[in-house]
């Protein structure tokens, strides 16, 4: 049983190709959080100010390095300590605001699209629940908005951290020295390129592994909810059988999609590796020939750190993103469903004495 918008039944659902593109679902989802303005916009502040300040601790420590503790003048920690405490604190502060603010944000749009899933579901025509599986549908509103709610809970506030990080740490590198940032991001477009073409399998196996789950879903709705049929038939073995063949199904998918999402780390982390190694050699030579201060190229590893590291937590947000997408779509699946049968005008309707 199929919509031209909704797929409810195993084989229509299973034999569907993804149709909706992510900046269509994206900008969708924005509209649900364009009532919420209010709290994303304190959020994302938040963000990128905790950002900031996470930056500001490796230069502290260059600062540390070249001005107080080579020239011995350690006397310079009586202005360093009590500004290098405030920055971290100010970070933490700001981390907590915008971890808050983002939460009741996700929690406020999951909300409201349940609630248009919810409200489309009273109105669809009675065969989507007479041919499709109910535990499909319960699937929609229930664990894939689990998946979406967790998603703008956590894994686009770590997005919204991480970018800011990585293109923060790029300037400062630029700023503190142009030849040895060039060499620190050599590897960058290697890592993007293994992201690019990882992701594009992702997305596919996350959206199997859904599907496969929801039939799982489905499938206990049907056993539970028929248990007395069976029972009296004597049909125990034969559900057992069918109950067994889905969850295989369902394991299946899922470790496909983690296979693929597995893939991901070694790879970023190789190459970071390889990135502190470039860095460490050359910098070392720049250090001896006076060109460059220890305590910038200290700054530069750390730099080096706080961008790989963020991009290897983005690789894993990616997983989580092609996930919350697939969901998203499920979701959307619902709400468009066409209404089959309208409801009568006013004039036409009939009305009970």
């Amino acid at each position: 049983m199929s919509s031209p918008y909704g797929a409810f039944c195993s084989d229509e659902e299973e034999k569907r190709k993804r149709t909706v593109p992510d900046r269509v679902l994206i900008r969708r989802v924005y509209n649900y959080a364009h009532a919420h303005r209010r709290n994303l916009i304190i959020g994302v502040l938040a963000t990128f100010l905790g950002a900031l300040t996470g930056l500001a601790a490796p230069y502290m420590h260059a600062i540390a390095i070249d001005s107080i503790i080579i020239p011995r003048e350690l006397s310079g920690f009586l202005w360093w300590i009590p500004l290098f405490v405030t920055i971290i604190l100010g970070n933490y502060a700001f981390q907590y605001i915008q971890t808050y603010q983002m939460r009741i944000m996700g929690e406020k749009v999951v909300a409201e699209m349940r609630d248009d899933m919810m409200e489309k579901l009273q109105v669809i025509s009675l065969r989507y629940f007479s041919q499709g599986e109910v535990g499909r549908i319960i699937s929609r509103p229930t664990s894939d908005a689990n998946t979406v709610r967790i998603f703008l809970r956590l894994g686009l506030t770590n997005i919204l951290v991480d970018t800011s990080s990585i293109l923060g740490s790029f300037v400062i590198m630029f700023v503190l020295d142009l030849r040895l940032a060039l060499l620190a991001i050599s590897v960058l477009p290697i890592a993007l390129g293994i992201v690019w073409f990882l992701g594009r399998y992702s997305r596919a196996a996350y959206r199997r592994a859904l599907i496969a789950a929801s039939g799982l879903t489905g499938r206990l709705q049907e056993d539970l909810t028929g248990i007395k049929v069976t029972q009296a038939f004597a049909r125990e073995k034969e559900a057992e059988k069918k109950f067994l063949k889905t969850q295989a199904d369902n394991v299946k998918a899922t470790n496909r999609a983690i296979l693929v999402s597995a893939s991901y780390i070694p790879f970023v982390i190789s190459l970071r590796l390889v990135g502190t190694v470039i860095i460490l050699f050359f910098g070392a030579f720049s250090v001896l020939n006076g060109t460059l201060s220890l305590g910038i190229l200290v700054a530069f590893t750390e730099y080096q750190f706080s961008y790989f590291m963020p991009l290897v937590d983005l690789v894993s947000m990616y997983d989580q993103y092609q996930s919350a997408m697939s969901a998203t779509e499920r979701m959307f699946d619902v709400i468009d469903t066409k209404i089959e049968v309208a409801e009568p005008t006013a004039e036409r309707s009939v009305t009970l004495p």
